[in-house]
């Protein structure tokens, strides 16, 4: 697994909800989070392409490295998707987990666990969603974050090979408690950007958020991005590559608003 990660300037602490911040004792992180993290699953919609007509998709994903030496280095990932699909697929239930845990010489750098589910009705080319997510994050020192929101999307492009191209809006309610005594409650907007292409054995993803505040759009504000390349090996088996961003305007001192990662790994998958 390759990691990567950029900083850029700290945009400046919310005042409008905070108090006096404690002394943040966890360790600053050394490296970005692993695909399937808090940067492989933001806060926003999730969905699998694995399940068509009726029935259950799931798949499953787990990493482990153990280094020695100058730089010793425990790091452990898991990731979970889960498709059940009605009345042709009309009506779909996706569900993701992502967990991911790093000590570096000692000192804990990555803690990170997101759980999501999007249900989700489609009638044509338009669908409405629900949306429902928890997630944990040393990395961003974030002691907890819960989200919920509803939206619509429309498919702008779909074929019968099931390439896609579409847009969708959320309205989202986004509760987090940082590691610090930083409490916020912020009414989101959600804009996404969704595209599926399959080349014979190659299926290319990618997901494009934009989320402003919907009190102060200018200044909080978030972006994500996730792009995946899979080829599949066998009926079961895939190779999959995934580049994840994260960019948050507000976060809490010490912590890098940016996380990037690209990540190679492969992809058992089960179910109908």
């Amino acid at each position: 697994m390759w990691h990567s990660a950029r900083a850029q300037t700290l945009a400046p602490a919310d005042t409008t909800q905070s108090t006096t911040a404690r002394t943040d004792t966890t360790a600053v992180p050394t490296v970005a989070p692993a695909a399937g993290g808090a940067a492989g699953l933001p806060s926003t919609e999730f969905e699998t392409y694995n399940a068509s007509g009726r029935g259950v998709r799931y798949t499953a994903s787990l990493t482990g490295l153990y280094t020695t030496g100058t730089v010793n280095r425990v790091f452990l990932s898991t990731s979970h998707t889960a498709n059940f699909a009605f009345q042709g697929g009309r009506w779909r239930l996706p569900l993701g987990f992502n967990f991911s845990y790093g000590r570096q010489n000692g000192l804990l750098n990555e803690r990170e666990a997101a759980l999501l589910a999007t249900p989700s009705y489609q009638r044509g080319r338009w669908k409405g969603y629900g949306l429902a997510n928890a997630e944990r994050s040393n990395l961003r020192a974030i002691n907890y974050r819960v989200v919920g929101g509803l939206g619509a999307g429309y498919q702008l492009y779909g074929d019968t090979l099931k390439n896609e191209i579409s847009l969708s809006y959320f309205l989202l309610y986004e509760e987090t408690q940082y590691l610090t005594e930083l409490h916020r409650q912020v009414l989101r907007h959600s804009a996404r950007l969704k595209t599926h292409f399959t080349t014979g054995p190659v299926v290319l993803d990618a997901l494009v958020y934009y989320q402003p505040a919907v009190q102060a759009p200018t200044t909080d504000y978030r972006v994500n991005g996730n792009a995946a390349a899979t080829m599949r090996l066998s009926r079961r088996l895939a190779l999959t590559i995934t580049y994840t961003y994260s960019l948050e305007s507000i976060n809490v001192a010490g912590r890098s608003p940016v996380n990037t990662n690209l990540s190679a790994g492969f992809t058992y998958s089960t179910g109908k």
